[in-house]
């Protein structure tokens, strides 16, 4: 067989340098949910569809079968900019004055998600591919909330901070509260071709983190609390998982594939201090957890050539399998509740299996390459989950533009997607509402508090693919 000419010492370094880059920006990459509907700008201006279009050495996140479409390999780097925009708003009705309130925050995020794939041909037959990116992760912040104290009493009782006046009367503070989880994958794939099947597997290095904390002061929201709320760091988590897929041609001009990625089990072991500067709780007590990102099965179609090319994806995310609750088990019965001291954090995140189908469409001229797709996927959070942290995930409808200017051996990418505004207005019961409504085992209020959130995407992505000669 006929091996094809690379210059792989320089590719090398390349990759290696973007790499490095990456690990940097580490503590300041978030994602908009748990999935991306695409990992490159070529694909985002189709609506995310690519799983048999192929041609991109992102192949290697959804399937790397596709490596094999491009004889002389190349490679790609980008970034992708969502911009988060969320309103969360709650009320607690109650004849009391005293407990009576009402919240309505507006919280933006951006979530810079940067990519770099290589795609290396070893044979006319096989290929090779590496690539680091984010396939998701999530963030979400509420500052300075209003709310009761966690027990009903006053201010001053509560906290034991002895407020003259007003304040220490009072039974309403301030809370704020963040969650921050992310993972970034490195995965490596091999692609081989029989004809006119091509058949693709990869590995993934995964890397993921959560940190969370919740803070509380008093009404006028200058005086924070101490002995209360928590801080929660996971240590830097790592853990396997792979990719397979299968591409078939069965004309020059339509193909079909199927890609399956396999459930990934991130440890999310870590540490916790409760009562932030509570002396009783003296040291950071450990915490085990861990987290699923389900497995996924997807069916792709593409219809044309090269010039003019129309793709359609069907996929399958099973969450409701693995992610009905996020349990964390403390080693020391330290964390407080309305109901007493235990070592048992539990989160009904109550997620659902989604569906999603895409169609994009391609059209390349001498120059140019002009996209547009759609997306729609059932929802992944709902009413019995919802919190004021599940901003992006909670998305469904994805619009997209793309375009590229081509040049030589470049191409230089160019996207815009919007994810339309949706609306959650949560059941009564759920964790959050627990949480707000409940002060003691004979002061439950949870009929009278209610909860809302809306949260919609636009995002722009730059990137630039380079073929090898």
């Amino acid at each position: 067989m006929q091996k094809a000419k690379i210059y792989f010492p320089i590719h090398s370094k390349i990759f290696l340098f973007v790499c490095i880059v990456l690990l940097m920006g580490f503590s300041s990459l978030f994602g908009v949910g748990l999935f991306q509907p695409s990992h490159n700008t070529r694909y985002a201006g189709m609506g995310g569809v690519n799983l048999a279009i192929g041609g991109s050495p992102m192949d290697i996140a959804t399937n790397p079968a596709n490596l094999t479409k491009n004889q002389r390999g190349g490679l790609e780097f980008g970034i992708g900019l969502p911009y988060i925009r969320s309103t969360y708003k709650d009320q607690l009705s109650d004849p009391n004055p005293d407990y009576a309130y009402s919240n309505s925050q507006n919280y933006n995020i951006l979530a810079p998600l940067p990519y770099f794939g290589l795609n290396v041909p070893i044979t006319n037959r096989l290929n090779y591919g590496v690539g680091v990116y984010i396939p998701g992760g999530g963030n979400g912040q509420v500052d300075g909330i209003l709310r009761v104290t966690p027990n009903g009493q006053s201010f001053r009782d509560w906290s034991g901070i002895d407020i003259p006046g007003p304040i220490g009367d009072s039974r309403k503070i301030k809370e704020d509260l963040l969650t921050t989880f992310y993972v970034v994958k490195m995965t490596n794939a091999l692609a081989y071709k029989f004809g006119n099947l091509s058949v693709g597997f990869g590995i993934e290095a995964i890397y993921s983190k959560q940190i969370a904390y919740q803070r509380f002061y008093d009404i006028t929201n200058t005086l924070e609390v101490p002995g209360q709320g928590f801080d929660y760091r996971s240590r830097n988590a790592y853990s396997i998982g792979a990719i397979f897929g299968v591409t078939y041609a069965f004309t020059d001009w339509f193909k079909a594939a199927y890609s399956y990625q396999a459930r990934n089990i991130l440890p999310l072991d870590g540490g916790m201090q409760v009562g932030i500067g509570n002396a009783n709780n003296y040291r950071r007590t450990g915490v085990s957890a861990t987290f699923n990102l389900p497995e996924k099965h997807g069916i792709g179609l593409s219809f044309g050539d090269e010039n003019l090319r129309v793709g359609i994806d069907f996929l399958y995310y099973n969450y409701n399998s693995y992610d009905q609750s996020f349990k964390q088990t403390l080693e020391d019965p330290w964390f407080p509740t309305a109901f007493g001291k235990t070592n048992t954090v539990s989160q009904n995140i109550a997620y659902h299996d989604s569906w999603a189908g895409a169609i994009g469409v391609e059209y390349k001229t001498d120059s140019f390459a002009y996209r547009t797709g759609y997306r729609y996927n059932t929802g992944v959070v709902r009413s019995e989950g919802m919190s004021a942290l599940q901003a992006g995930i909670m998305v469904q409808q994805l619009a997209t533009l793309g375009i590229s200017f081509l040049s030589g051996n470049w191409s230089f990418d160019f996207a815009v997607n919007y994810l339309f505004s949706r609306k959650i207005v949560a059941s009564q019961g759920n964790d959050w509402s627990v949480l707000h409504s409940v002060f003691g085992p004979n002061d439950i209020r949870i009929l009278n508090y209610s909860q809302s959130l809306q949260s919609d995407v636009p995002a722009i992505l730059f990137g630039a693919s380079y073929r090898f000669q």
